[in-house]
């Protein structure tokens, strides 16, 4: 084999076909090899053109994105909906006010921070009653460093670290040291300025409600104020200043941002820090449909560092709300309050400083008026509408009709159930005998009049029954400590002592009498009104149940929220609905009878000042109130009645405070008007 390798046999003839396949060879290795290159050639062209094409798009996407990233958005209040009494009276409105803003510039230098704010100070009004003092100690460290560094000692500084020494500075700069060293125009010159420092990115509202010579002369000299804009913004208003408003609440500002207490909640629905919430009232229970939908802006930059505001999307603005109050009856009534107690002077009635009243609808719980005075200990006296919902009182009498549908609810008396209202009275052993308004007596009764009588030992001995207790006179009497849970359970079911569901943040429970007292005696003052107090809002609930035949019902103040096309017209979007929160009316005779007895107080008994063409039904309360340190003893005042009493159409509480003899028959003269001025308008 080796030897055929090393001299392999060439025949004739071979080195011409060797050759000719060398040729063939080469010349297919060349075709292929300009097939392969030329492939190639095409393959680069089409990877050129790609990458050139690449390059051309990809540079308008990484220029789109480096914009992005050079480009901040941020949000701003859009308008909140407006709020109105049920005949599209304007109660709560935004007011358009012109702010001078800074946008961030970049690279701005201290001279021209200092040009800005002189030139604000110099030609455009500076408020600074927002200044605090805090804020002043800050402006005489940027005003004089070097005064303020005096303040601290060598081995101080060498000792504490900047935050450290930074408070140190602020505990030692006196309050004559500010006075001596910052001017008003200081003042002003470095709450804008200061302004202007902190604000590296973004935007800061400088100053607000500018007068149009103010926005002009801002917007004509923009070329010196570098990132100085006048910006549109709103406040919120009341139409009818305070009154009401501790009912309508209030708004936070631009300056005072979130409430601390809901912060993070707000966050969580993408409020800003510095968004306007509602934090009272209305305002804070409507917050979702009163508040728009922010509007967006871009801000960016030009090359010489100047910022540029563009509109991303403007927002919306938010629903109005439409409530249940009149505002014509809310007034009127409130004006006669204020009338009232404006009235009561001298030391009589230095313990009364509250009259409330509410005027509500017992078949779907539309409050038309809820009215509220107070007098404060200068005699002063102010609207407060929000005090029915917060401030509790013991209702006297007004609260027999719950006694009475507690006996007959446990079948301890029937409608035709007598007692004997004697002028021996009602006495436990060991204590005073208990009397009826009339120490007299008002002889024998049955339910529905003792209620028109107000018979109070008519109540005794319904209490004396439901507490398992047999009563004779002078001799000790056993009440079952049960017996307050339950009353407190049934005259729940009526709206006494429970919260009423009433479409505002806070609503008070009232005052409930101590474990430790539940003594037989207090087991009657129970069943008078005198133990447990109640919020006016409470006995409205509770006069609508008695009214309505046994449906404790949702007051509200919300009728609706609506929005206004191009041409004005109203667009119903949400509506409320009548919530019943409770439903006794299966116990029909009680209810008849205490409206029977309602009615009779109205016709011929202690309530017949307030009866009219109307034809009411209600009760009069009077509660003994013994002061805390005193030995003075006043009585609060109410009443709570329907009308018309066969087919009820609104119905009123009223309370009054601490009231002498004297001013016996407040409520009733109140509520009276109440009604008169209802029936004039609705018929």
């Amino acid at each position: 084999m080796s030897f055929f390798k090393k001299n392999p046999i060439r025949f004739e003839g071979q080195k011409e076909i060797e050759t000719q396949i060398k040729n063939q060879t080469d010349n297919v290795i060349s075709r292929r090899f300009k097939i392969l290159m030329g492939f190639i050639g095409v393959v680069g062209v089409i990877l050129l053109v790609r990458l050139f094409l690449t390059q051309i798009t990809q540079q308008e996407y990484y220029t789109t994105k480096l914009d992005q990233y050079n480009t901040s958005l941020f949000t701003k209040d859009t308008f909140r909906g407006n709020i109105y009494d049920r005949n599209y009276k304007r109660l709560s409105y935004n007011k358009n006010i012109n702010c001078a803003t800074y946008y961030a510039v970049q690279d701005i230098t201290k001279e021209e921070m200092e040009m800005i704010a002189n030139f604000l100070v110099k030609n455009v009004n500076v408020d600074t009653k927002s200044v605090t003092e805090r804020d002043k100690k800050d402006y005489l460290i940027l005003k004089n460093e070097k005064l303020v560094d005096s303040l601290l000692t060598k081995e101080e500084k060498s000792t504490y670290t900047s935050d450290e020494l930074y408070q140190l500075q602020l505990s030692r700069i006196t309050s004559a040291m500010l006075k001596e060293n910052l001017s008003e125009d200081d003042i002003k010159f470095y709450m804008l300025y200061a302004k202007i420092q902190n604000c590296s990115s973004g935007s800061v509202v400088l100053l607000e409600g500018l007068t149009i010579k103010e926005a002009s002369l801002i917007g004509e000299n923009s070329d010196i104020l570098r990132g100085v804009k006048v910006t549109n913004d709103w406040s919120r208003e009341t139409t009818y200043g305070a009154n009401f408003k501790s009912v309508l609440g209030k708004v936070t500002t631009k300056k005072a941002g979130l409430p601390a207490s809901t912060k993070d909640i707000l966050l969580a629905k993408d409020y800003n820090n510095d968004s306007r919430v509602g934090i009272s009232g209305l305002e804070m229970q409507y917050e979702d449909i009163l508040a728009g939908t922010p509007a967006t802006y871009s801000l960016s930059y030009d090359s010489d560092g100047n910022p540029v505001v563009n509109t991303v999307s403007s927002g919306t603005k938010g629903d109005n709300i439409r409530l249940t109050i009149d505002w014509d009856l809310q007034s009127s009534i409130t004006e006669q309050m204020e009338k009232t107690m404006k009235g009561f002077t001298g030391s009589l009635y230095k313990y009364n400083h509250n009259i409330y009243l509410v005027l509500i609808d017992p078949n779907t719980g539309a409050i038309y008026a809820m009215c509220g005075v107070q007098k404060d200990s200068k005699g002063d006296v102010y609207e407060l509408a929000g005090g029915a919902v917060q401030n509790a009182f013991a209702p006297g009498s007004a609260f027999k009709g719950g006694t009475i549908y507690a006996g007959m609810k446990h079948n301890v008396i029937n409608q035709y159930t007598e007692f004997d209202d004697t002028s021996r009275g009602f006495k436990i052993a060991g204590t005073l005998p208990k009397y009826s308004w009339d120490p007299g007596g008002l002889g024998r009764l049955n339910a529905a009049e003792a209620l028109s009588q107000s018979s109070n030992i008519y109540m005794f001995y319904v209490a004396t029954l439901l507490g398992g207790g047999t009563y004779e006179y002078d001799q000790p009497l056993s009440i079952k400590d049960s017996a307050f849970d339950q009353m407190r359970l049934d005259v729940g079911e009526l709206g006494l002592g429970v919260k009423t569901g009433i479409d505002l943040p806070s609503e008070a429970l009232g005052y409930r009498g101590k474990v430790t007292q539940r003594q037989p005696g207090n087991f009657l003052d129970f069943a008078i009104g005198q133990y447990d107090t109640y919020t006016p809002i409470q006995l409205a609930q509770y006069i609508s149940t008695l009214a309505n035949g046994g449906k404790r019902i949702q007051p509200h103040l919300f009728m609706e929220s609506f929005t206004e096309d191009e041409n004005g017209t109203k667009i119903s979007l949400l509506q409320h609905q009548v919530k019943v929160l409770d439903d006794v009316s299966s116990y029909k005779m009680a209810f008849e009878t205490i409206q029977t007895g309602f009615r009779m107080g109205c016709v011929s008994g202690l309530a017949k000042s307030v009866n009219g063409d109307y034809e009411a039904a209600g009760k009069t309360g009077t509660a003994q109130v013994l002061h805390e340190g005193t030995y003075d003893i006043w009585a609060n005042r109410a009443f709570v009645g329907y009308a018309p009493y066969d087919d009820p159409e609104i119905a009123v509480a009223c309370i009054a405070e601490a009231l002498p003899n004297g001013a016996g028959s407040t409520c009733q003269t109140l509520s009276k008007y109440a009604f008169e001025k209802y029936f004039e308008k609705y018929g």
